[in-house]
């Protein structure tokens, strides 16, 4: 081991050596009289190991060799993170996505979907991404905002030389490729992902959301114009597909050089999740179901169509990025840097749920949906060396950066058919929320501009870095929501509410005397928002002698938060305003006691704040059709953060670790089950306190090369434990006043094995992921906790280049996910609450690089 890093030391030292006289010359003209070169390093081998925090870095290496294609995915290979139920998002260290800072190129990122503090990491394709940083430890130089840990994405940079590629994936999945999904009519550009204008608003409509200045006529043309599509078609499922493209070189223009790459990304996918969902409350004879949406709801009256009762929806998930960056290197002092990257995710949904409910016979509920989210970011990049007289360079950095984002879900439509067990018939309800036309639209705007100075100086002859910087960010959020229904009480012929929908509300029904069209808004509605954060940090880091290193700082952050709504019934407003003003602390000391081996402790104190939309008590539907509300009574949480890990660093791209981490929170922010009607929603609130414990352990290690290739292993696991204690009475009558955290699991594992052959391009990789049950939601009113079991995935990877087309590469993957072909499950006191299959991917894609 000795012996090899010796080499490399000499190897580094050499090449230093060839080029320290350029930079002599450079100075002086020429180096005469310079009598002796002395050069110092220490061999670094990676980010994880030079950086001065306790931190994982994801490259795209690491992206190729696991075959991820989006951000989410690949994050879930390393210790400690598992991906949330939707698969957007990732929980750190058992804290939820609400806990975690998402940034881009260093600059904070707003999400576009109103119902989650954080951005959705889905959303970020890996061809677009050079790295992405994990840091567990919290440092100054990032937002106060930190629980589980800060994620930064980093955008490619400029090309060291100029290239072209094209790739295209197509895929399967054994659930839903090529079989029978539910799907609607929709717009001629839906497979773009963009919705061209079947869906908008009416004009009319849009002039007087309230109907109080329209005449019955106008009333009438305004409930003929929303299109008139309610049905629902059953028809085969489209392959999965992904196409991809990009390119870029480098120019001299004048003194410098200038770079430029541009690349787009497209992907489709379509999923059904057919299964079964159920609810259940505790009563004196045990657990009893209170909803079901199982086979069972139609055997219990004879419906002999017994596949039509239980929970169905297909999702298209259509995603079209690009991504954009110009750099210009003045010298080797100076350069700039403009990035510009546009994510869009649009779904299609349609959802069925067929079965009883507490208070109503055999029912069909439907939704009709169709969500488009968009994030543009922009921002400018500047890095500057000056020379102030002092020893070393002074490197001076700034950015501005400004981040649209938006949610719009333009004409979803919900409706309700209820069995008349006497007749032997559906008829469409006729209940004022029996059916609903809702358009909903969020627009969040986001500024931020930074600078940092970081001056490489000596104190009492040890190296110091004295870093210090400032930051603005401001964001301003409209959510909207307009909901109408038809109205059916003038409906005296009940055989009309047998037909379709599209008969129903036919032209020939709309009238003001007949079916018409009524606002019920909710006051919660429309609410807007602002957040404005000013801060400064200051922050040291110290070689305080051959093997001890210190970082640490402190940050001040000064933050207002408002949200406003207003009640309709009495006009009055709502407005709810939070300041927050912290002094954050933070040390990491860094102990190198061999060679190869390094122990770190660290210490922070961190903030976690309500989501605007968290603070109103507005309610949501989500994708999986579950309904959340707001809590304006939510305060900011605090944590103290305790951490420790021992490196070894065994070899090039070869190390174990062993970590542990400790956490005090005050007024953690979680998610309960709050009844409503003969239904629930999810509700949100302030527990008391919670303690947070773990450990985790990495390991990466060569084993050794047979027939060229070289073969690894990559391991790591977890263990996390939690208490939390919730006797706030937003929680109610709370089934677990104190337990484990919501949406923490246990154990974490995860496991990679497969060789590398670099010269000809072949990768092989075998992966297993495993994620242990966590509560989904935490129950109340004698509802228990709803616990979510994680499918366990075995997924393998295979690629390999080829020379074509001249010396052109064309690189070949295959991809198998989901192996075991296990299903997805959430249980409610030991029984099924949700269930459905999530089937086998396979995938084979074609890249060509020239």
């Amino acid at each position: 081991m000795k012996r090899n890093l010796t080499n490399l030391k000499l190897a580094l030292m050499a090449s230093t050596v060839v080029m320290v006289p350029n930079a002599v010359t450079a100075q002086d003209g020429d180096i005469q009289g310079a009598e002796e070169i002395t050069v110092t390093g220490r061999y670094i081998p990676n980010e994880k190991r030079s950086t001065s925090e306790i931190a994982n870095v994801v490259d795209s290496g690491a992206f190729t060799q696991a075959g991820d294609s989006n951000i989410a995915a690949a994050l879930t290979r390393l210790p400690g993170i598992s991906a949330d139920s939707t698969g957007k998002y990732v929980v750190i260290r058992g804290l939820s996505e609400r806990y975690t800072s998402t940034l881009l190129n260093g600059t904070q990122l707003p999400s576009p979907d109103p119902l989650k503090n954080a951005v959705p990491l889905d959303i970020f394709p890996t061809s677009m991404i050079k790295s992405v940083l994990v840091q567990k430890t919290y440092s100054a130089e990032y937002p106060a905002a930190f629980g589980g840990g800060v994620i930064d994405i980093r955008t490619k940079a400029v090309p060291d030389a100029p290239f072209l590629k094209i790739g295209a994936t197509v895929g399967y999945n054994t659930e839903s490729t090529g079989k029978k999904g539910l799907s609607y009519y929709g717009s001629n550009k839906d497979w773009l992902g963009i919705d061209d204008g079947l869906r908008d608003i009416p004009t009319a409509l849009d002039n007087d959301p309230l109907l109080e200045n329209v005449t019955p006529e106008e009333l009438e043309a305004i409930g003929e114009a929303i299109p008139n599509i309610w049905s629902i078609d059953s028809e085969p499922n489209y392959p999965d597909f992904d196409f991809n493209l990009s390119l870029g070189d480098t120019y001299e223009v004048g003194e410098g050089d200038l770079g430029i790459i541009l690349a787009v990304d497209y992907g489709s996918q379509m999923r059904n999740r057919f299964g079964e969902r159920y609810t259940y409350s505790q009563t004196n004879n045990g657990l009893d179901s209170d909803r079901i949406f199982g086979p069972e709801a139609c055997e219990a009256v004879g419906v002999e169509s017994t596949e039509d009762c239980g929970y169905r929806t297909t999702i298209w998930d259509i995603d079209l990025n690009a991504f954009g960056s110009v750099g210009y290197q003045f010298n080797a002092d100076h350069s700039l840097k403009f990035t510009s990257l546009l994510l869009r995710s649009s779904q299609r949904q349609v959802e069925v749920q067929q079965g009883r409910t507490d208070s109503r016979d055999l029912a069909n509920f439907t939704r009709l949906d169709w969500k488009e989210r968009e994030v543009w970011s922009n921002s400018l990049f500047g890095e500057h060396l000056f020379n102030l007289g002092t020893e070393e360079d002074t490197e001076f950095d700034w950015f501005i950066s400004k981040t649209d984002a938006s949610r719009t879900v333009p004409l979803r439509k919900t409706y309700e058919y209820f069995f008349d067990e006497v007749d032997r018939v559906f008829r469409l309800s006729a209940r004022t929320d029996g059916n609903a036309v809702i358009w909903g639209d969020l627009e969040d705007t986001s500024n931020d501009y930074g600078f940092s100075i970081k001056q490489p100086t000596y104190i009492a002859d040890m190296p110091v870095d004295i870093k210090f910087g400032g930051a603005y960010n401001e964001k301003e959020r409209v959510s909207e929501f307009r909901r109408y229904s038809f109205d059916l009480q003038n409906v005296t012929n009940r055989e009309l509410r047998e037909f379709i929908p599209e008969i129903i509300f036919g032209e020939t029904n709309i009238d003001p005397n007949g079916i018409f069209l009524r606002e019920f808004f909710d006051a919660s509605d429309r609410f807007e928002a602002d957040f404005e954060s000013k801060a400064g940090y200051f922050q040291l880091d110290a070689q305080v002698t051959d093997t001890l290193r210190l970082s640490g700082g402190v940050r001040y952050e000064e933050s207002t938060q408002t949200v406003s709504t207003v009640d309709r019934t009495t006009d009055q407003p709502i407005l709810i305003t939070q300041d927050l003003d912290k002094w954050l602390p933070s040390a990491t000391l860094t102990w190198e006691f061999r060679e190869n081996m390094q122990l770190r402790l660290g210490y922070s104190e961190t903030v976690n704040r309500p989501d605007s939309r968290e603070l109103s008590p507005a309610r949501f539907v989500r994708e999986d059709g579950r309904t959340e509300e707001g809590n304006p009574n939510l305060t900011p949480a605090t944590i103290r953060n305790y951490d420790a890990r021992y490196e070894w660093y065994v070899g090039k791209d070869q190390s174990v670790t062993f970590g542990a981490f400790y956490k005090e929170i005050d007024n953690p922010i979680e998610y309960t089950i709050k009844p409503i009607g003969d239904g629930q929603l999810d509700f949100i609130a302030n527990a008391d306190e919670a303690t947070l414990k773990g450990l985790e352990l990495e390991a990466d290690f060569k084993i050794g090369t047979w027939m060229d290739r070289e073969f690894f292993i990559k391991a790591n696991g977890s263990y996390i434990d939690s208490e939390v204690t919730r006797t706030s009475a937003d929680f109610g009558n709370i089934t677990t006043p104190v337990g484990p955290m919501q949406g923490q699991s246990k154990w974490l594992a995860n496991a990679q094995i497969g060789f590398e052959n670099i010269e000809k391009g072949e990768r092989l990789n075998v992966i297993f992921n495993y994620i242990g049950d966590r509560i989904y939601r935490l129950g109340t009113e004698s509802r228990p906790d709803l616990i979510e079991t994680p499918p366990i995935e075995l997924n393998f990877v295979y690629s390999r280049e080829f020379d074509v087309f001249q010396d052109n590469i064309m690189t070949v993957t295959f991809r198998a996910k989901n192996l075991l072909n296990e299903a997805a499950e959430r249980t409610q006191g030991g029984l099924v609450a949700e269930r459905y299959d999530v089937g086998r991917n396979f995938s084979l894609g074609f890249s060509f690089e020239f």
